[in-house]
């Protein structure tokens, strides 16, 4: 199709060697890109004669003058690695070289300073008090049902309205209204929880009738 006399010119030669440059590219970074994500792929060349030598061990090699800093290299080499184990795996033990080596407690040992003074002692223990009596007033708001503790055994509570200091005479009155609405409001909360509940009354005359089915609907 692409070489028949009919067909139009399709490329370029400048197109096809630009094209061309820009397929190696890519395949020359996805190369790189496969040698970078697997180191443990051998290397692979089409020239036989192709080899390898150690830098450290290269016949022009200045050993004198680099081995000291090998050493040091591969000593650093081996203590991240060890790092690196102690980190990923805190469940191992310590180990140690030393048979008197131990440990203590860093807060207990004799020269440790004071760690804190009389002052943020008295206000920590205040602080304390204060996070103890804020989470019982919590608890008292939550749990009404609960009964009230006190370690005083003369203490005891008494009725306001029974005292015998009350004014009887110019409280009876408001009292009464007050217990009233207390019993319309607590029974017109039952009604409202409890809809399933029948219609008492004690008027014998009261009845009802059907809204939509009255003579005057």
């Amino acid at each position: 199709y692409f070489d028949r006399p009919s067909a139009p010119q399709q490329e370029l030669d400048e197109e096809a060697e630009e094209r061309a440059r820009v397929l190696a590219d890519a395949a020359a970074l996805k190369q790189l890109a496969v040698d970078y994500m697997h180191p443990e792929l051998p290397v692979k060349t089409t020239d036989p004669f192709a080899c390898g030598r150690n830098y450290f061990s290269r016949p022009s090699a200045d050993h004198e003058a680099e081995t000291e800093e090998r050493e040091l290299i591969l000593a650093e080499a081996a203590a991240l690695k060890q790092l690196a184990e102690d980190y990923q795996h805190p469940e191992r033990s310590v180990q140690t070289t030393d048979p008197f080596a131990c440990g203590r407690n860093y807060f207990d040992r004799p020269s440790a300073p004071q760690q804190e003074l009389d002052e943020e002692a008295e206000e920590r223990a205040r602080v304390l008090a204060d996070a103890a009596a804020l989470k019982q007033l919590a608890v008292d708001y939550m749990h009404p049902e609960l009964p009230v503790k006190t370690t005083d055994p003369f203490a005891c509570g008494r009725n306001y309205f029974s005292r015998p200091s009350a004014d009887h005479e110019a409280e009876t009155e408001e009292r009464e209204l007050i217990l009233a609405e207390a019993a319309a409001l607590k029974q017109l909360a039952e009604d409202y929880q409890h809809p399933e509940r029948s219609v008492q009354t004690t008027d014998p005359f009261a009845c009802g009738r059907n809204y939509f089915d009255r003579p005057s609907a």
